[in-house]
């Protein structure tokens, strides 16, 4: 998939889905399953260049965990589903001031040669979110391109939303964030050294530090499964401090069941599926061992259901 930042480029026959697309859940796959039915054109994903957004370094603010996929990981899925291309619009002064109708002439007709629109209702462009739906639709027939639009998703009554998948993950409600994405909740990062204490209880973890910015389930132990050079392994991991042995960044711990290789430096897809207790404290690493020991047991057999 070809990643493409900035203002400065031109590309052809562009089928465009617009939107944000942080949680790629299931009413985001509505838009995308349709730009990929547009065989005669290239499907083109719009979205923000969050990492573009303007800071105030100097505030000292810490940055809130507001990402439930990482910019690698919305790649990988985009990448999984058929994309051929994402467009990455620089959030800033020059772009928020933009007027939608500029938008619209320069931007998806002139630098990405629209030729296909789908879009959620809700959409909004352009200086003070002037631009919406009706202004793409009144503008269709005048620069030649098509437009579909879809309305919200529901799910249990739910709209089905990237606030609500983020509000699912924040409660650790790890099984109705995954109907909602359409796919298992993941963390991917590069396994990282950590301090070696599960190697001593003859339980060697992979360790990887999710990205700042994202979304994290409560601290906690998980029934997970990961995703390695192609293969799938069951395993059980740790989110949150590792308070036993008195860590306070925050990690994602991963035991892999049956597999002892280094893997050190490589990249791991960890995926959650379900909950199985809170983080906590042990008096020694005799008994940290033993709840270890426990986990495992019960990852295997929510693992056995999948």
């Amino acid at each position: 998939m070809d990643i493409i930042k900035g203002l400065d480029f031109k590309i052809q026959n562009s089928a465009v889905s617009l939107g944000k697309f942080d949680g790629i859940h299931k009413g985001h796959r509505l838009l995308l399953n349709e730009i990929l039915k547009h065989k005669e054109n290239i499907p083109t994903v719009f979205t923000f260049d969050v990492k573009s957004r303007d800071r105030k370094p100097e505030s000292g603010m810490p940055v809130t965990r507001n990402v439930i996929y990482s910019q690698q990981e919305k790649e990988f899925l985009l990448n999984k589903l058929g994309i051929q291309r994402e467009v990455l619009f620089p959030f800033n002064e020059v772009t928020r001031d933009m007027e939608p109708e500029e938008f619209i002439e320069d931007f998806l007709v002139g630098k990405m040669d629209v030729r296909f629109i789908c879009v959620g209702e809700d959409f909004r462009f352009g200086k003070a979110r002037r631009g919406n739906v009706g202004m793409l639709k009144k503008y269709a027939s005048h620069y030649g391109y098509d437009i579909k639009i879809f309305h919200k998703l529901k799910s249990h009554d739910e709209i089905i939303s990237s606030t609500l998948v983020r509000q699912k993950i924040e409660n650790g409600e790890i099984k109705r964030a995954n109907e909602l994405l359409g796919e298992t909740y993941f963390i991917m990062g590069e396994v990282v050294h950590g301090n070696k204490i599960g190697r001593t209880l003859n339980m060697p973890t992979a360790n990887i530090v999710p990205e700042s910015d994202k979304v994290l389930m409560p601290s906690g132990v998980y029934a997970s499964t990961v995703e390695l050079d192609g293969r799938l392994y069951k395993s059980v991991t740790n989110v949150g401090r590792k308070p036993t042995v008195g860590i306070n960044a925050i990690g994602v711990e991963t035991y892999i069941f049956d597999f002892d290789d280094d893997i050190y430096g490589k990249n791991i897809k960890v995926n959650f599926h379900e909950f199985l207790r809170p983080e906590k404290k042990f008096p020694d690493l005799t008994e940290l061992k033993n709840q270890m020991e426990l986990d495992k047991r019960n990852a295997a057999n929510i693992l056995k259901r999948l």
